[in-house]
């Protein structure tokens, strides 16, 4: 895979990046730029993690594509290294294909590619409609993922329509190569969705939670982000006071959406990550940018303190602990002795257990246990159980 094919290099003299401080994490990307632009194949690159800007998808044949994924690196490349440094190459912006659809196959062919590098994909900017393509690549390479998604709404309309900025969900939802084991949905707006719409996640057995329900208490969201491989979020789900491009006067705050950025980073999990719906022409100041930029940092700074402790591989390094419960059921949880952090073991057939050996091992909290322990089912735990006993 020609990286010159697929990537437009970025022009780091025209954003300034060349100039900056020597302490900057400028100094420390490895950035396909005009004046040092990457040559040979994709396979090739040996790295942690790899930016990639994308378009958005008004622009036509006619129009030249724009990326607001150079104004984020104005201010993500300005930012202070950390203290320990992990390999960050800089892709550039992907390049517009003659469709929509080409476009989504061309970052999936990306994606896939890192995946098997171990190399996470970072992208940024453009709408949310090519987190379509992010997913094709887990397709690509037979992985069975769960996404977590964080909106104030919902991209999901008619079954009928074609995928779109606010129908790509349909896509993830309803291809016959259904890949998708769990979709969580955080910080949506209930007067933003529709009622049926809200039914249907449920009946599709969908883990869904209002903006009310993670506000103020984000460390809620840990265990779900930890059982994510794929992260969406979109800048409307954050309020306009703190973000110029979102439309909304409600939503997370600033230091909130960062929060959460950093438990992705700290997730074992977690393989790729998609900021969207970025729009530099609305973004006042460029405050947008700043949040993303710091979100960045903290996701990349989350990543350093990964602990390594999925329970399927060694269940030396865990406390077990065996709950009975009133209808004689035994719940198996593990607690990690080295991050303190919880999972829940749910039943599988044996015939499954293979298929799916990262999903019956369920991410939770020591109140899941401590519900457990007063004779109460975690709901978290039926809905997997759910899932895998259907």
């Amino acid at each position: 895979m020609d990286t010159s094919i697929y990537f437009k290099p970025v022009d780091t003299e025209r954003l300034g990046l060349n100039t900056l401080e020597d302490d900057c994490l400028a100094k420390t990307i490895n950035t396909n730029s005009l004046s040092r632009p990457f040559k040979g194949d994709l396979q090739n690159i040996v790295a942690d993690m790899a930016i990639i800007g994308v378009g958005n998808s008004e622009a036509d044949e006619a129009t030249e594509q724009t990326y607001s994924a150079d104004t984020i690196r104005k201010e993500f490349y300005k930012l202070k290294q950390h203290r320990k440094r992990i390999k960050i190459i800089d892709l550039g912006n992907l390049q517009r294909g003659k469709t929509r659809n080409d476009t989504y196959s061309a970052l999936a062919e990306v994606c896939s590619t890192l995946f098997q590098n171990r190399i996470i994909p970072i992208i940024l900017g453009g709408d949310n409609d090519m987190a379509a393509g992010n997913y094709k690549a887990y397709e690509q390479i037979g992985q069975i993922i769960n996404i977590f998604n964080l909106d104030s709404k919902f991209d999901f309309k008619d079954l009928n329509a074609e995928m779109s900025v606010d129908n790509y969900l349909t896509y993830i939802f309803c291809n016959q190569q259904n890949y998708l084991f769990n979709y969580t949905h955080a910080a949506y707006q209930t007067y933003l969705v529709a009622p049926e719409v809200i039914d249907l996640m449920h009946q599709m057995k969908f883990e869904i939670y209002r903006l009310g329900e993670i506000q103020n208490q984000v460390e809620q969201t840990e265990p779900l982000i930890r059982n994510a491989d794929m992260l969406i979020a979109d800048i409307g789900a954050i309020r306009a006071s703190d973000s110029p491009c979102s439309d909304n006067p409600h939503g997370l705050y600033g230091e909130e959406f960062c929060k959460i950025l950093n438990f992705a980073g700290m997730s074992d999990k977690l393989t790729s990550v998609g900021i969207y719906n970025y729009d530099e022409k609305k973004d006042n100041n460029r405050r947008t940018a700043q949040i993303i930029s710091h979100a960045l940092w903290y996701f990349i700074e989350g990543y350093n303190w990964r602990k390594n402790d999925f329970p399927y591989k060694d269940t030396k390094n865990y406390y077990k602990f065996s709950v009975l419960m009133p209808n004689d059921m035994t719940i198996i949880f593990f607690k990690s002795k080295k991050s303190e952090r919880w999972w829940m073991q749910v039943s599988c057939p044996g015939e499954m257990q293979e298929k799916y050996l990262r999903h019956f091992l369920v991410p939770c909290t020591f109140n899941d246990y401590q519900e457990a322990m007063e004779g109460r089912v975690p709901e978290r735990w039926l809905l997997a159980y759910n899932k895998l006993n259907l």
